[in-house]
């Protein structure tokens, strides 16, 4: 009988330590609510072995580097709780972001110092694709008219693949999306409002597969946030991009409604070269960011 695409599962867990198994090890797992899941089981190199055996062609390759990429998106919302991290909070965790508890919201912040690993177990009808010590990177993407994401992607240790059942998942920690939109979001660059169209960051973490004799890891070893407004041109006397290129102000996008709002802000975000754009026959302005230093904020309330 074939095998169906659609059935598919998710889950992940912390490690309390680096490698070690997490699910395994009964550690608190979290079903993932997420889309656009997609695993390269056998990521990294092959090496040919070219030898000068006096004939043409290819010789054989050999496996020098394995390691396990995922990639998915899921909700940007809250918990539904008010004052209680998010379902993807360890997700986050694993991505250079920590969490602090703090009265009447949750706040995720870069941890240039973080360690934070995670073990997936990624079923695919049948099978399982087990990655330990993943560590990865995450893209925030907001447009109107549709429901924002948070895309991660994950690089993590092989396991040997295995056979098993689906697993029974829980999704009650994943709160229903809202819209982008006039009625549940709101934007300020420099502290005025803006209409905006659509917000990307990206966190760009640097990361890489390390192996030598004795070791190896998922390490992330830089990070070089970028990203991209668009949003609706105003006159030029109530905001000049043109002029404001190199300039540093703050931001602010808030969603969604209590217990289920989130919001990205920084002090220090500065605007590169606008260029103009076309939504729907209105004139807008597409700019790309760069927000500076470690100060910005991922908030949930």
């Amino acid at each position: 009988m074939a095998r169906k695409f659609a059935k598919k599962a998710l889950v992940f867990a912390k490690e309390a330590t680096y490698g070690v198994d997490a699910i395994a090890a009964a550690e608190p797992t979290v079903a993932v609510l997420g889309r656009e899941v997609k695993i390269t089981p056998l990521a990294g190199e092959n090496t040919a072995l070219e030898y000068d055996d006096g004939t043409l062609g290819n010789s054989a390759e050999i496996e020098t580097e394995t390691y396990v990429s995922l990639e998915f998106g899921v909700d940007w919302a809250g918990s539904g709780v008010a004052v209680t991290p998010v379902a993807y909070d360890k997700l986050l965790g694993a991505c250079l972001r920590q969490t602090t508890v703090k009265a009447g919201s949750v706040e995720q912040s870069i941890d240039e110092d973080g360690t934070d690993s995670i073990t997936f177990y990624f079923y695919m009808d049948g099978t399982l694709h087990a990655l330990v010590g993943a560590r990865g990177n995450f893209k925030l993407d907001a447009k109107a008219k549709e429901f924002p994401k948070l895309m991660f992607t994950f690089t993590g240790l092989f396991v040997p693949v295995s056979a098993a059942m689906l697993p029974i998942t829980d999704f009650s920690a994943w709160q229903t999306p809202m819209k982008v939109g006039a009625a549940n979001s709101a934007c300020s660059l420099g502290g005025n409002a803006i209409k905006l169209i659509s917000f990307e960051y990206d966190q760009g973490n640097e990361v890489i597969h390390q192996e030598y004799v004795g070791h190896e890891e998922v390490l992330i070893t830089d990070y070089a946030p970028s990203g991209k407004l668009v949003f609706e041109a105003a006159s030029l006397t109530s905001f000049d991009p043109f002029a404001a290129n190199t300039h540093v102000f703050t931001f602010e996008l808030s969603h969604g409604t209590a217990t289920n709002q989130v919001l990205w802000k920084t002090e220090q975000l500065q605007l590169g070269r606008a260029e103009y754009g076309d939504q729907d026959g209105t004139l807008t302005y597409e700019i790309p960011i760069r927000p500076l230093s470690n100060i910005d904020l991922l908030i949930t309330q």
